[in-house]
């Protein structure tokens, strides 16, 4: 049977569904009978969805010139 090391190793392959037959085995049979990887495996799949659903914006143009304009307003009173 796999070890919790093991598990950690493996989560996202599990999730990804990349393991073999058997890996996949060993790793449901462990998390059937510890909690701690079950709550690692549950966290990360949670963490991997939140990743994929976050998008990093684009600031605009406008906001743009206003970093600009209140960098170099910083710049000269410093």
């Amino acid at each position: 049977m796999l070890s919790c090391k093991h598990i950690v190793d493996l989560g996202t392959d599990y999730l990804d569904q990349e393991l073999n037959f058997w890996k996949k085995a060993e790793m449901k049979m462990h998390l059937m009978i510890c909690g701690p990887c079950r709550r690692y495996i549950k966290q990360l799949k949670q963490t991997i969805t939140m990743l994929s659903h976050w998008r990093m914006k684009q600031p605009t143009t406008e906001q743009l010139e206003q970093l600009k304009s209140n960098y170099q307003k910083a710049v000269s009173e410093g």
